[in-house]
């Protein structure tokens, strides 16, 4: 052990300047500039590294200082040097300016080339990791200290961390690499060395970098991941990661969590050697083209992961069961509305209703009265069919055609001819007659299809068009009729085989109709979105990932998805109910405020309705407002309207586009033509039960209510950004 280094001392360094950071990044107006390799340097950055170096050299003159935004000495004189401490000042200064919460600040000692020591605080969760390269470590949380241990507890996916913003091609094929190896993968973007706390500590199992970094990213993550019983070796030749090199970009690594380095002690070597050429760009000329390349590779990996979100989710019921399960594996604890509320500050907690629709919170530090809510509100249904009772309808003997009444609005047209298959929820017998149990299904296969008449029948289809009628028309095949057929209870039969539950168990149901197709990605540079039920499922993903993602904060964080949009909101688990309401006054009563705390933290909130917006049709430009038609990859979209179908104000969009500008996003405006009447959504309805500011935006599309809908891949990735940077003000 270094028995000359006193742990406390750089602590005592490393608190000061995480204190330094923090009042920098609470101005929010603080000063950025780009250096010559492009990279953005903030005021931070400067006086973290000054202070630091100041205080090391201080504390140990003879021990030269490395620090990010100093001058580097040539390597004919670093090489002498048996020892020398690596510094980043401010680790992950784009999430700083971003103002998505995860920075740290890193300090590693180096000797011989090789890490001994290395502290790392990770300014946002308060946690100051440190270790010895002998394995003594520790960990303080919030002033407790504590032995920082790894997590052997073995999760269901395999867990994979990445930079938010330089995710290269390499990367991306070493994760397809232990895909084909059949491990099911879960990406976590992450920002800064807090990728490396997580390894260390087990929250995390692998962090792969092969694009560049530079030694002061690495090394005290190293003495961290090591200490703990993780592994740490060189991607280009399986051997250690050396430091104060000539070059002093870090070589490639994988990160290992200790449980992972167990595994390949055994004999498990594809966590070192999957399926993917190592390519390492060191050309710091080349840094401005290879960020726009990483960013582009990012933003398409959140739209696979928006399309893979609506995929699992055909049915509002579904939607809302996914969105639980994340935020269960985010920490956060179910409540239930006919139970009493036990809540707390800094609290993370949500309630459903109706199984269609949810509402997460996270209590806030600040005063609730005084600080108030920020929400974020999307929904959960879609345009569709429902399948009535008593379905099956034999056709001459010959056909089955199921009965289906008309959810909403759906472009009717666009459902012909494509495989269909069915989802929802079935209730079951159960002890309590007043609370039937209930389970969902999802057949997941093509099922039916809804058959156009051909156009010899019809000459005048593609001129004249051809009038639906919903009860004639719209109704979808799903079996021939042969000798065995039995109609009289088919559709519970068929659901009862599927669900692998007795028929007679079964109540009711709750079933529509969905797109079998997965969604994908298309345009010369994939640019576009292809899927069904953008509206409104694009914007719940976004506020979830958002949601999830944000740093705690003083005010109160609030999620709400809502049901039944499309068909007015007027249903219990709707906006138009008093659900969302009272779930504010349950919070505001259950931290001890009063009838006066409510008005005031309503007074002090600000919601921001995301519901989808259209975007310029290439086909019909004369439909949209002549100087006001927001395009896709535009940015997220201001809906205004004169007769107040749109909650915005001059005062709400002034401060949705300072969260665009915060988070680094372009925005757009959108007004109908004025000869055409617009719809509206959830941020009118809500006002009747909350004088609250806010406005109503959502990224633009094509073919709103089709059943395969267009938007942007730019614009999901743009959303995130600003949700998570208004959860995080």
């Amino acid at each position: 052990m270094l028995d000359w280094i006193k742990v406390s001392d750089i602590q005592d360094i490393i608190c000061e300047a995480g204190c330094l950071v923090s009042d920098i990044y609470e101005k929010r107006n603080f000063h950025v500039e780009t250096k010559g390799d492009m990279t953005p340097v903030t005021e931070a950055d400067k006086a973290s590294s000054e202070f630091i170096v100041q205080a090391l050299k201080k504390l140990y003159p003879d021990i030269p200082v490395i620090s990010e935004e100093a001058s580097l000495p040539s390597y004919d004189e670093r090489k002498k040097w048996k020892y020398v401490w690596v510094v980043d000042p401010l680790d992950g200064t784009k999430e700083f300016i971003f103002r998505n919460g995860r920075f740290c600040i890193n300090i590693a000692l180096v000797e011989d080339g090789h890490p001994v020591f290395g502290m790392i605080n990770n300014i946002c969760d308060k946690e100051i990791l440190w270790a010895f390269a002998d394995g003594e470590r520790g960990i303080t949380r919030e002033g407790e200290e504590s032995v920082l241990e790894a997590s052997m507890e073995v999760p269901s996916r395999l867990r994979v961390a990445v930079s938010r913003f330089h995710l290269t091609e390499s990367e991306m094929q070493y994760i397809d690499g232990l895909k084909a190896a059949g491990y099911d993968v879960e990406l976590m973007p992450l920002g800064a060395s807090s990728k490396q706390c997580m390894v260390a500590e087990g929250k995390v199992d692998i962090c792969p970098k092969f694009g560049k970094c530079s030694e002061w990213d690495v090394a005290a993550g190293q003495v961290l991941v090591e200490a703990t019983g993780g592994l740490v070796v060189n991607a280009e030749t399986g051997g250690e990661v050396l430091y104060n090199k000539e070059n002093i970009l870090s070589s490639p690594f994988i990160m290992c969590s200790k449980r992972i380095h167990e595994e390949i002690k055994r004999g498990n070597r594809i966590f070192l050697t999957p399926d993917a050429e190592v390519e390492v760009k060191n050309d710091y000329l080349g840094a401005q083209r290879n960020e726009i390349i990483n960013q582009d590779i990012m933003e398409k990996q959140l739209a696979k992961e928006l399309i893979e979100f609506i995929h699992e989710s055909p049915t509002n019921f579904h939607a809302v069961a996914n969105a639980k399960k994340e935020l269960l594996d985010h920490g956060f604890k179910q409540l239930f509305s006919g139970e009493a509320w036990q809540i707390e500050k800094g609290g993370k907690y949500f309630v459903t209703k109706n199984h269609s629709s949810l509402f997460a919170f996270e209590i806030g530090s600040g005063e609730i009265a005084s600080d108030g809510f920020k929400i974020i509100c999307a929904h959960s249904d879609s345009p569709t069919f429902r399948i009535k009772p008593n379905a099956e309808m034999p056709v001459a003997g010959q056909y089955l055609k199921l009965n289906t009444e008309v959810y909403g609005g759906p472009i009717m047209y666009t459902w012909f001819d494509r495989p269909l298959s069915m989802a929802g929820r079935v209730m079951l017998k159960s002890l309590n007659p007043l609370k039937p149990a209930t389970q969902f299904v999802n057949f997941n296969r093509p099922l039916m299809v809804i058959p156009h008449i051909a156009i010899h029948f019809n000459r005048a289809v593609n001129d004249q068009g051809n009038p639906l009628s919903k009860q004639k028309d719209m109704l979808p095949v799903i079996a021939m009729i042969n000798e065995t057929f039995e109609k009289d209870n088919y559709l519970v039969k068929l659901i009862a085989e599927e669900m692998g539950v007795n028929k007679e168990d079964i109540l009711d149901f709750d079933l529509t109709l969905y797109e079998f197709e997965k969604g994908c990605l298309f345009g010369v540079n994939e640019e576009f979105i292809s899927t069904g039920k953008l509206d409104d499922l694009a914007m719940a993903f976004a506020g979830l990932k958002a949601f999830v993602n944000s740093e705690k904060c003083r005010k109160t964080k609030v999620l709400a998805i809502f049901d039944n949009e499309e068909v007015g909101s007027g249903t219990k688990q709707g906006a138009g109910s008093p659900i969302l309401r009272t779930i504010v006054e349950r919070i505001v009563f259950g931290l001890g405020g009063k009838p006066e705390d409510l008005y005031r933290a309503i007074h002090n909130s600000f919601m921001i309705s995301a519901d989808m917006a259209h975007a310029l049709h290439p086909n019909y430009v004369e439909k949209h407002d002549p100087t006001n038609h927001p395009v896709l990859n535009g940015g997220p979209v201001i809906k205004i309207n004169a007769n107040q179908k749109y909650i915005t104000d001059g005062d709400s969009a002034a401060v949705f586009k300072t969260i665009c500008k915060m988070a680094g996003v372009p925005c757009q405006e959108f007004v109908n033509h004025s000869d055409m009447a617009g719809g509206s959504t959830l941020g009118n309805i809500l006002l009747s039960q909350m004088e609250m500011r806010g406005v109503d935006i959502g990224n633009p599309m094509w073919a709103m209510h089709s059943v395969r809908e267009t938007g942007g891949v730019k614009d999901n990735a743009y959303v995130i950004k600003a949700f998570t940077t208004f959860y995080n003000i």
